[in-house]
């Protein structure tokens, strides 16, 4: 049985999903080019409250012993336009906090996020991830997510981003 209790967050809990996005992007000066900063905590803030109700996001939130202790994100994926892509969802963020890294955690926010896609009708899910992220494009390789050779120089975060792809029919629920 997991240590974990897991629920899905709701915009009371934006705050908290900041503070755990916050930790998460600090380990990124480990690997990062000197002069890299993270997204500002008041940055995180303002785009979880524009995702909690305009772009159909839903979220994972996980504690132990009562303290949170990470969180998965998703919604639906959207072409350039701005339109739905069918039957696909976008992993936006699976976050856990140093403490509980090897734990397992991340496996099972992982597995839950990925049955709520099925279970919503979802049949390919797709996320970015800095390519320099060695440990995250790790998991998600282990996780059976597949590089598409997709690379985006230019976006929020100033990192080289790449794309991954799951068929959520392969990977059972």
């Amino acid at each position: 049985m997991s240590e974990f209790k897991i629920r899905a967050a709701t915009r009371q809990d934006i705050a908290t999903l900041a503070d755990i996005l916050s930790e998460g992007f600090a380990t990124y000066n480990r690997w990062t080019a000197n002069g890299w900063e993270p997204p500002t905590r008041a940055a995180m803030l303002l785009g979880l409250m524009h995702k909690f109700g305009h772009d159909d996001s839903w979220c994972l939130l996980a504690f132990s012993d009562g303290e949170p202790a990470g969180q998965a994100t998703a919604r639906p994926e959207r072409d350039p336009d701005g339109e739905p892509r069918p039957a696909v969802a976008r992993l936006t963020q699976l976050f856990v906090r140093e403490r509980h890294w090897g734990g397992g955690l991340a496996s099972e926010l992982h597995e839950l996020m990925l049955d709520e896609m099925r279970e919503r009708g979802y049949e390919q899910a797709c996320l970015w991830t800095a390519v320099g992220q060695a440990r995250a494009r790790a998991f998600y390789e282990r996780e059976g997510w597949r590089a598409t050779g997709r690379l985006d120089p230019d976006n929020d975060l100033s990192l080289e981003l790449m794309e991954y792809q799951l068929a959520l029919d392969a990977i059972p629920g």
